[in-house]
């Protein structure tokens, strides 16, 4: 709705666009819209690193063994565990179910050691497998590393690249929302002076005063998508002597359309006798 900012003898300043209260709305959905992809992105990332386990022999058939894992990307580095004294890795077979409530199983791989078991989360059969043929051969050092960030960058990468086209694609939707429109009618200068401010958008042009011919209040009417019925809104335009037509407003209220366009054209009056009003 368009609003009066100042009005005297030679000036006219009317400004078009969202309040401060209008505003809430649409910066909440913004948020909102940004802040729910970056979460799905950042829970990936804190998750995804380095997880390195390091087994060095200190009797032929014992090592001693240190945990590490890193976090997002592996710029963090998490705590080093220390597993002494490991004899053996041990396998066990857990049934259970999936998500569908069909009998499954999954296994479980533990690291022996002389005070008991150490449960790693993260290995798999294959480790287990692979540190009992270590233990049992001649070979000084065992090292196991998962580096899961290549795969999980490119899976951020590819749900990055559809958030930006999302946001590119949205922001163009409600940039309008953001902008600003403000007309300057001045008699001082016979000049009327348009600015629009948004996001993106900082715009001055200027009109000649005399170059208006017409304040016109116009009806458009169309009809809505799901409803088989349509809708009035009304314009106050100003209709130039070249042919354009400069749409200040648009609103669903006719009667408080049709005061904006009685006071412009009663301020364009003493310029000209000719303005008058279109109701069409």
């Amino acid at each position: 709705m368009m609003k009066i900012i100042e009005k005297t003898e030679h000036l006219l300043k009317l400004k078009n666009g969202l309040s401060l209260f209008g505003l809430v709305f649409p910066a909440l959905w913004l948020i909102g819209f940004t802040g729910i992809p970056l979460s799905m992105i950042l829970i990936p990332m804190s998750s995804s690193g380095v997880e390195r386990l390091s087994c060095k022999k200190i009797e032929p058939k014992i090592a001693s063994c240190e945990m590490s894992k890193s976090s997002f990307m592996g710029l963090v580095k998490g705590e080093l565990q220390s597993i002494p004294q490991v004899k053996e890795a041990r396998v066990d077979k857990i049934d259970t179910t999936d998500s569908d409530g069909n009998s499954t199983f999954k296994h479980n791989v533990f690291l022996v050691t002389n005070q008991g078991s150490v449960y790693l989360p993260s290995q798999t059969v294959d480790d287990a497998n692979s540190f009992n043929q270590y233990i049992q051969n001649s070979v000084e050092k065992l090292v196991i590393e998962k580096d899961n960030r290549v795969l999980d960058f490119g899976g951020i990468l590819i749900f990055g690249s559809f958030v930006v086209i999302g946001f590119a694609a949205v922001y163009s939707m409600i940039d309008d929302l953001f902008s600003v429109d403000t007309y300057i009618f001045d008699k001082n200068t016979s000049i009327l002076t348009l600015k629009k401010r948004g996001i993106r958008t900082n715009k001055v042009v200027e009109k000649s005063l005399s170059k208006i011919s017409e304040v016109e209040l116009k009806t458009v009417q169309y009809k809505t998508e799901h409803m088989d019925s349509y809708i009035h809104e009304y314009e106050v335009r100003l209709l130039m002597n070249e042919g354009d037509i400069l749409c200040l407003s648009r609103s669903s209220n006719r009667e408080e359309q049709q005061k904006m366009a009685d006071l412009i054209r009663g301020y364009l009056d003493e310029r000209s006798p000719k303005s008058i009003t279109n109701d069409k």
